[in-house]
């Protein structure tokens, strides 16, 4: 039997009356490895984890709660999952397989009252229940289970975990919030980016104490013998160290290596040395992401001015009238995109773009381009009035427009891909710009459980639209005139600019 006052200490009841399915398909003991034991150890009531694969902390946070409803009298609990099959698959295959194998000897201390597939009840009065919200409910305990799958996936039911689920929670109640990164957009990347600001210190009960584990903090992490990597990785290894104050030693180099043969553009996300790394992208849903964290690892977001005053500058636009506007300013040099400014705005007329363009932007323009649907007045398309308007409004100016022709979606996001490992930003003028391209992605789709090709429609969409017209304005520049081997001319440029990006 257990000893005197066991069953008064969380730990010991973790340690001891548990059992979980290993990876293999093995009922075994569940038992606290380090990283578990220090989430436990964390007394504030709010936390959220943000986590490298495979270090247990799904399990460990579901048996956690299980614990507190099992000897907590009449508490409330809920979990919620970004889908209702892995929501069901938590609550039989952890939840379930560890009441059912429950310690013997204590096994008429459970006592469950009533059981479903989404809900169980026990004989003190508290209670389970998962689901992919839980709005309309009050509960005491609530866990949230990879919550950046929810927020790049459905930002609907993102947003109804937030507004609803979340705020039924009273200040002395209990929420866990974990994770693994998936994307650069999203509640679950504010609130992380939000609590490591905080840096733990001065917490309200309504803050998140935020647990981040990196992946070489999970001792399994090793791989004996010998791995050829190339010197890219021993740079990024001894720069970890360098700036993080760590020691990573060669078995988990070898592993670290191996497991960027398999994973890829995935690893940082999957297995983050750093809270940022987890948030850089590589996601299938993301269009521009990669390419614009490319352009930083190239040296191509510059911070200096990259104007040529002596190049054509020209303008491409997403025009809204009900909706955001947003300008790109681009140079065409040596091979070079080079996009030198980005403006936006909304609710504002023709006549108030044309005199800040003229006023306050005060470039020489040689063309500005202007989208297909041109304007959209009393919900009737009037085509190509804003031309009118425009070369109205710059009489006297030699500056040019031309309406980009309508292009397919699909096709103009590739191009703008292709388009993208030619451009050079200055960031001291674009950077929400580039935080904003980065957000553009697909929509997801519930039915089918997967992302669909058709772009989610959000903030974002209007600078990846004003983007897109950009690069296909280019296309129409180079196709104008001379069909150099652009791509030749830009990576000789990239080579020789010495400007580091800090």
């Amino acid at each position: 039997m257990t000893p005197e006052n066991a069953l008064d200490t969380k730990k010991w009841r973790l340690n001891n009356l548990y059992r979980i399915v290993d990876k293999d398909g093995n009922s075994i003991p569940f038992n606290l490895n380090s990283v578990q034991a220090q989430v436990l150890e964390i007394q504030h009531r709010r936390k959220i984890i943000l986590k490298a694969r495979q270090l247990g902390m799904s399990t460990f946070s579901v048996i956690d709660l299980l614990d507190d409803a099992l000897f907590t009298p009449n508490l409330s609990c809920g979990i919620v999952s970004y889908s209702l099959e892995h929501a069901q698959h938590i609550f039989k295959k952890i939840i379930g397989h560890a009441i059912d194998t429950f310690f013997d000897p204590l096994k008429s201390y459970i006592g469950v009252v009533a059981r479903s597939a989404r809900e169980i009840t026990f004989v003190n009065g508290s209670s389970i229940r998962v689901d992919t919200t839980l709005r309309g409910g009050t509960h005491q305990n609530i866990l949230v289970s990879e919550f950046g799958k929810t927020c790049a996936r459905s930002p609907q039911k993102a947003e109804e975990v937030v507004t609803g689920t979340l705020q039924a929670v009273g200040q002395n109640g209990s929420i866990t919030i974990e994770s693994t990164g998936e994307g650069s957009d999203g509640y679950f990347v504010d609130m992380v980016l939000s609590s490591a600001l905080h840096k733990n210190i001065n917490l309200t009960p309504l803050d998140y104490y935020l647990c981040f584990y990196a992946w070489y903090e999970e001792p399994q992490y090793r791989l004996q013998g010998k791995v050829e990597y190339d010197v890219r990785l021993t740079d990024y290894f001894n720069k970890l160290e360098s700036e993080l104050d760590i020691r990573i030693d060669q078995t988990q180099r070898n592993w670290y290596a191996v497991q960027e043969r398999v994973l890829g553009d995935k690893l940082k996300q999957e297995y983050p040395s750093t809270i940022n790394e987890a948030f850089l992208s590589k996601s299938d849903a993301y269009y521009f992401a990669e390419g614009i964290q490319r352009a930083y690892d190239d040296n191509r977001c510059v911070y200096t001015n990259i104007t040529d005053s002596l190049a054509p500058l020209y303008v491409a636009m997403d025009i809204g009238v009900n909706d955001l506007t947003v300008m790109v300013f681009f140079q065409l040099c040596h091979g070079e995109i080079r996009i030198v400014d980005y403006y936006e705005d909304k609710n504002k007329g023709v006549d108030f773009y044309a005199k800040f363009l003229l006023q306050d932007k005060r470039y020489l323009y040689h063309t500005i381009f202007l989208p297909h649907d041109a304007a959209r007045r009393d919900n009737i398309i009037v085509e190509n009035s804003y031309e009118r308007d425009f070369r109205r409004l710059f009489a006297g100016t030699n500056t040019k427009f031309h309406v980009l022709p309508r292009q397919d979606k699909q096709l103009s996001i590739s191009y703008a891909k292709v388009k993208l490992d030619r451009c050079v930003f200055n960031v001291n003028k674009v950077k929400p710009l580039l935080d904003q391209m980065s957000k553009y992605r697909k929509k997801w789709v519930e039915s089918i459980g997967a992302y669909s090709d058709e772009p989610w429609h959000n903030i974002s969409s209007n600078y990846a639209d004003a983007f897109q017209y950009g690069m296909q304005a280019v296309g129409h520049l180079e196709a104008a005139g001379n069909r150099g081997n652009f791509l030749e001319k830009h990576k000789q440029v990239v080579e020789s600019r010495t400007t580091r990006v800090i």
